[in-house]
Formats: C-alpha cells, sequence, structure tokens
C-alpha cells in the first residue's frame, strides 16, 4: 500500500529541485477558470502549496481536499486562507462519498499512482461527482514522451516504489478517456514539454 507519510515533509522542496518549480507552475491555469461560488474537489492535493493562489482570487469557494496522508493533511493545513471554506478530509480516492456535485474537480498529478485499469475506474467514480458542463482541471505528466523523457519516468516510478510503494510500471493514458466525454478549453506545457495542464469541460 503506498505511502507518502514519510516523504511528505520534503516532497515539496524535492520537486523544485527536480523540475524546477515547474509542478507548482503548472497549476496556475485554472486560476482563469474558476468563479465565485464554485464547490471544489480535490482530489489528491498532496502539501497544499497552491492554496494561496487560490486565497488571492478573493472568491467564495469551499474545497473538499482530499488526501490519503496524514502528513500531507497536516502540511495542507498550515497554507490555509480564512477566506477560503476548505474541509480537509483524510481519505483513500477511492473510498470518499460525497453527498453532492462539484462545479470543479482538481486531479494534479494523481493518476500517475494508478494502473490503466485503476485510473479508469477512478475516473469514473469522479466523472459522477462533477456537474453537467462541470470544469476538470488535470495535471500531469505528458503521455507523449520521448528520449530523455522516458528514462526520467522510468527513474521517477522506480524510486516512488522504493520510498511510497508505487506499483506501476508505465504511466496510464487519460487523454483518449477525457476526450470522450470533455471539450478541451486550454492546454498548457512545462518543463519541455514533460508536464501537461489541461483545463477540461464536461459535455
Amino acid at each position: 500500500m503506498m505511502n507518502y507519510n514519510f516523504i511528505a515533509p520534503y516532497y515539496h522542496n524535492l520537486s523544485q529541485l527536480v523540475f524546477f518549480n515547474r509542478q507548482h507552475l503548472a497549476h496556475f491555469p485554472i486560476l482563469d477558470f474558476l468563479k465565485d461560488g464554485d464547490k471544489i474537489l480535490w482530489a489528491g492535493g498532496g502539501a497544499g502549496k497552491f492554496i494561496p493562489e487560490l486565497a488571492k482570487l478573493n472568491l467564495n469557494l469551499e474545497i473538499d481536499y482530499v488526501d490519503f496522508s496524514s502528513k500531507m493533511i497536516e502540511l495542507a493545513k498550515k497554507e490555509f486562507s480564512g477566506n477560503l471554506k476548505i474541509n480537509f478530509i483524510v481519505s483513500d480516492i477511492f473510498d470518499f462519498e460525497s453527498t453532492e456535485k462539484y462545479d470543479v474537480i482538481f486531479t494534479t498529478f494523481l493518476f500517475d499512482h494508478f494502473s490503466q485499469t485503476k485510473a479508469e475506474e477512478l475516473f469514473l467514480k469522479l466523472d459522477s461527482d462533477l456537474k453537467p458542463n462541470g470544469i476538470w482541471f488535470y495535471v500531469d505528466f505528458s503521455q507523449q514522451q520521448k528520449g530523455w523523457q522516458k528514462e526520467m519516468t522510468k527513474l521517477m516510478l522506480y524510486f516512488f516504489r522504493l520510498i511510497i510503494g508505487l506499483d506501476i510500471s508505465q504511466l496510464p493514458k487519460m487523454k483518449p478517456i477525457f476526450e470522450q466525454n470533455y471539450k478541451q478549453l486550454k492546454l498548457n506545457y512545462f518543463f519541455r514539454n514533460y508536464i501537461e495542464s489541461i483545463v477540461y469541460k464536461k459535455t
């Protein structure tokens, strides 16, 4: 079973060291698509370093912030800003049950933890939680990799297999799944096209 608690205090600094803060910057495109009153599900939010950027919008947002690592949730709470309503929830996203539909879903570096089968299962679960015409913000590693990108992915998967117990040998292909029922509103690439940041709209 995956466990991020050990690496949680070092994860953000490690990300900055390896990706020169590009993982963080890849979150910024969603800021143009949020509106007052949005109810957001942030699945696998991690240490919450992007929370202050949401607060700067001065919008009335309510966020269900779900992560299976209690240490990540502890770190995210330290980023909390009073003008946001954030419900911090320690839970496996597969076990999380919502009582309402969301206007926006964030999955930032989440699907890269799962096999193709589990990723598709998770997609269907989250899709059912998103309102018609809702926004899905997807950030992850590119699925069209070449040369050094493939080698870096192999190294990254090996590292996380040792550190957190990650049990996959390749990244799931999510774009074809989204393209069946979602319209792409915005696409940005970061870190020499290794990271893709996509805003989708449910059709």
